[in-house]
């Protein structure tokens, strides 16, 4: 505090962050913040919110620099046309007031606005400028993305080279060594299970035509159909009664279950000496935790099967619910730790693997080898499938990035057909492109595709003059911070 009462500002109090001229503050953000989350109805982080304002402030930086602005006159111009304001074509002063008022904002706040918002939008406009697309460029595209390609195969299956295939220790101990990352195995289990199941059990219990008739009686007359006679609803009741029965059993029985599981942890047997439920074994391979989640195996068993109390100390899990009144007992049988795989532990995949790959070699060498005498002008005695139509949805779906890559590349020119190797499948395949056709609606397509190419070309060119921006002006930190601790 100086004479006279003032005092000096410290640079950077007003505002978290800079770009040029261009402050933005903690007021800024908590105001945008608000307005988004009263225009959607949901929480919308202040990271985001500030990050969009950062890009804006850049915008807005780049309309300044270029001296775009807009006149106080064309504010009021716009403000006047404005269909909210306006009662039989008029501007109308008292709703312009009203909205202000409800907005809880000044005319100089919105003038303003609309001021950065109409410079920045033609900044944009400026920015995603120079992108027509002639019919050329849209040609093209359709026949990338959309035209069918025409085409006859060539399988070379690996398994026709298996016999030639020389196999010994030595070969394969080579293979392990190259390889020996693939042999490091995770951690798996192989395990037994007891089944409660509310399912199971109804369908044991008898239902009396004494059960049948009360049930019958509940079903209400409606006025629109006539009642359905017993016989017709006979097998819908039974199963519902049953049904019930089953869950009322499973309700009592989950007790008795658990109690054994708990007074017996290392063994299922007592479970089925007492409550008669059959073991059911898992244990012909072993199971990782990435199999049984791939297999579709419930979250909760699968935590319960790879915790604690059943992996390590080998104990039953309490019962677990699997859903639709059924609930299992597991036990561990057997446990494999995660470790690096011997050779011997591992022989018989690491053959498998090795013979595998030596036949694909081999196969895909004569595939390449058919090709190079097709493309010497030769004709090599090749079984070629009927003629069948293929579209790139349809190739992308099958292929690996590499082979789509080489097919979409590939075309017929001077009447001569297109050859290319796919090597990344199973067994390699040779492919002959005899013509690419293009959509029979290519007229109603090439305007969608204009669209399309100049929608990404617009986007990419707005990116790159943002990164542009971003480069020349350097954010400057403020003294204000981002409070965003509250937020999850």
């Amino acid at each position: 505090m100086f004479a006279g009462g003032y005092s000096l500002a410290v640079p950077g109090t007003d505002y978290i962050s800079k770009v040029g001229d261009i402050k933005i503050k903690v007021s800024d953000v908590n105001d945008f913040q608000r307005r988004l989350q009263n225009a959607s109805g949901n929480p919308v982080s202040k990271q985001l919110v500030y990050d969009a304002l950062v890009d804006q402030a850049y915008i807005q930086q780049g309309a300044q620099d270029m001296n775009i602005n807009v006149s106080l006159e064309q504010i009021k111009q716009i403000i006047a046309s404005d269909p909210s304001f306006q009662e039989n074509g008029k501007f109308v002063e008292t709703k312009y007031r009203a909205f202000l008022q409800q907005a809880g904002m000044s005319e100089e706040a919105l003038v303003d606005g609309m001021r950065k918002q109409y410079a920045m939008q033609t900044m944009l406009n400026l920015m995603k400028a120079g992108n027509l697309v002639s019919d050329i460029q849209a040609k093209q595209m359709v026949n990338l993305l959309q035209a069918a390609r025409q085409l006859q195969t060539v399988t070379f299956p690996a398994a026709n080279f298996v016999n030639q295939v020389a196999i010994d220790d030595n070969k394969l101990k080579a293979h392990y060594a190259a390889n020996q990352k693939q042999y490091y195995l995770p951690q798996a289990v192989k395990y037994e299970f007891v089944q409660l199941s509310a399912a199971e059990l109804g369908a044991k219990e008898n239902v009396s035509a004494q059960e049948l008739k009360e049930a019958y009686d509940k079903i209400p007359a409606s006025a629109s159909a006539p009642k359905p006679s017993l016989e017709d609803v006979k097998a819908q009741l039974t199963q519902e009664i049953q049904a019930r029965k089953g869950a009322a059993l499973v309700a009592k029985m989950k007790e008795s279950i658990t109690d054994l599981a708990f007074n017996n942890p290392t063994t299922l047997q007592p479970i089925k000496d007492k409550l008669g439920l059959e073991i059911h074994k898992v244990d012909q391979g072993w199971v990782t935790r990435d199999m049984a989640s791939a297999s579709g195996m419930p979250k909760a068993l699968e935590d319960v099967l790879f915790g604690n109390d059943v992996l390590v100390k080998r104990y039953n899990s309490e019962p677990v619910d699997m859903g639709n009144g059924t609930y299992w007992v597991v036990r561990a049988l057997d446990v494999r730790k995660e470790h690096q795989a011997s050779f011997a532990e591992v022989k018989t995949q690491v053959k498998q693997d090795y013979v595998a790959l030596e036949t694909k070699n081999l196969a895909i060498a004569a595939a390449k080898q058919a090709l190079d005498a097709i493309n010497k002008g030769n004709s090599p005695t090749l079984s070629w499938s009927p003629s069948t139509d293929l579209t790139p949805q349809q190739a992308v779906a099958v292929m690996s990035k590499g082979d789509f890559q080489s097919w979409i590349k590939a075309k017929p020119a001077n009447g001569k057909s297109a050859y290319i190797l796919l090597s990344d499948q199973e067994n390699p395949v040779l492919v002959k492109i005899n013509s690419i056709e293009p959509p029979q609606d290519l007229v109603n397509v090439l305007p969608q595709a204009k669209q399309v190419i100049s929608r990404n070309l617009a986007q990419n060119l707005a990116t790159l003059n943002l990164e542009w921006m971003k480069s020349r002006y350097k954010l400057k930190q403020g003294v204000q911070k981002l409070e965003t601790g509250d937020e999850q």
